[in-house]
């Protein structure tokens, strides 16, 4: 219901790959966080396929510590592929469910991942550069039947799935992923509004959040630059996102749940970077971006950092 809301400001684990969870989650809580996603890739400390059921439950009792609300998983893995590479990244994402579901404890909590192609390892190395798969035509129904399979596994394993609109994948447009929700027809299926995959492409932010905040489950910030030859990310803070009527809108519109941050793999491969302090700028940009932009956050939470 559109009105005077309230966010909570969280940071996704993709963003610290070589931090272990206990570490993440006591830095995000010191520098003032309110929640975590929890990325569950290929490589992350977090890896879905190796860890086990203590590890998780001892990731839920971490973050309860440290005063973090966990809001999401992330789980890419390719999508679009053979029925070989399907089976695999099949198999990973219903162990991401089921870490879904026991870090979620009871809780519904989202999965987000995109419709994408293979694409070479996201950590180490320099990443190439983010290219649009535009072959929505020939993949649609490939999609959307995978998406349904998915979205019956998640509604069985407890947790929701959060299909992600991405600058770089075969779904990258709000309508194609619209296409997808309406194909699949699930109460457990909705949408990851990271909005930096429009912001860097000739589109209405405020058309675009319209269309799809009555179906998001997460929504994600990172900033960027427009360049050249295109464009590319950078931390909250670094580069020429609005952050006020992103967020402005978003409490128009009643929107009172999580803004999380998650910082690209491009540009944490760049020379200096460093986890703790991209955090840390983040944190400064978003709560200064909250205050220009008349947005509050939770209650208890602000009493919490007041104390």
């Amino acid at each position: 219901m559109p009105g005077r809301s309230a966010v909570k400001l969280g940071y996704n684990t993709w963003s610290t790959p070589s931090l272990p969870f206990d570490e993440a989650a006591r830095t995000l809580a010191r520098i003032g966080y309110d929640s975590i996603e929890v990325t569950v890739c290929d490589g992350w400390p977090t890896d879905a396929l190796t860890s086990t059921n203590d590890d998780v439950e001892s990731w839920r009792a971490t973050a309860a510590e440290n005063g973090l609300e966990i809001s999401s998983v992330t789980a890419n893995a390719p999508l679009v592929c053979d029925e070989d590479i399907w089976s695999r990244s099949r198999h990973r994402l219903i162990r991401s469910f089921e870490i879904a579901a026991l870090l979620g404890a009871g809780t519904p909590l989202p999965v987000s991942l995109g419709a994408h192609r293979p694409k070479p390892p996201l950590l180490g190395g320099s990443p190439p550069p983010i290219v649009a798969q535009t072959t929505w035509d020939a993949d649609r129904h490939l999609i959307e039947d995978r998406f349904g399979d998915l979205a019956e596994l998640a509604t069985a394993a407890g947790c929701g799935l959060a299909l992600e609109p991405h600058s770089g994948a075969v779904v990258s447009t709000p309508e194609q992923a619209l296409a997808v929700l309406a194909a699949v027809d699930s109460p457990t299926l909705g949408i990851n509004l990271d909005i930096s995959h429009f912001a860097v492409r000739d589109f209405v932010l405020e058309d675009v959040v319209a269309q799809l905040l009555p179906h998001t489950l997460v929504v994600e910030v990172k900033d960027h630059v427009r360049t050249d030859t295109g464009f590319d990310f950078l931390v909250p803070g670094e580069g020429e996102f609005a952050y006020v009527p992103f967020l402005s809108q978003l409490q128009q519109l009643g929107y009172d749940g999580t803004v999380s941050v998650e910082i690209s793999v491009r540009r944490q491969a760049k020379p200096g970077f460093d986890e703790i302090e991209a955090a840390e700028l983040s944190y400064r940009t978003l709560v200064q971006a909250c205050a220009d932009a008349g947005v509050h956050r939770m209650q208890k939470i602000e009493e919490d950092h007041d104390a």
